[in-house]
């Protein structure tokens, strides 16, 4: 059986630099996290990119271990000239919570065409795909899959 997943996205900083902060606390049907690799597979919107050159620095830096999947990506287009992407990154376990992983992820604001409302813009990051791989020793191997719905 299957106990509760909670799944929590933060984005923290103000303006077009901010930080995407995925935290995972898994309940008690894993007995042992330790053995376990989360990855999650984000799906960026057009509105905002994540720059492929910062993120290859920061994992040189051992910071966070993410990469894109997508193709022919431009991180100068605005976003009605832009499309959706995809970023893989490896969760690491929060040393202050056993049955919890949590990722970071450096995302940008990308630019918005002009309009005459308030001025501001709302862009929705939607829940990631979440997949494990638990390595429980013997030969046995447990995999979970979360997708979104």
């Amino acid at each position: 059986t299957c106990s509760e997943i909670i799944l929590r996205q933060e984005v923290l900083k103000d303006g077009f630099h901010r930080d995407l902060l995925i935290k995972v606390k898994f309940g008690e049907s894993i007995e042992d996290l330790q053995t376990c690799r989360l990855l999650i597979k984000q799906d960026i919107p057009a509105g905002l990119f994540v720059d492929p050159y910062e993120l290859a620095s920061l994992r040189e830096r051992n910071i966070t271990e993410a990469v894109m999947v997508s193709e022919n990506f431009d991180i100068e287009a605005p976003n009605y000239l832009s499309k959706e992407s995809e970023v893989l990154i490896y969760a690491r376990q929060d040393s202050q919570c056993i049955d919890c992983f949590q990722a970071f992820l450096p995302v940008h604001y990308r630019y918005h065409r002009p309009h005459s409302h308030d001025g501001e813009t709302s862009i929705v990051v939607n829940h990631p795909d979440l997949l494990m791989f638990c390595d429980q020793g013997e030969g046995c191997r447990c995999f979970l899959r979360v997708r979104k719905e």
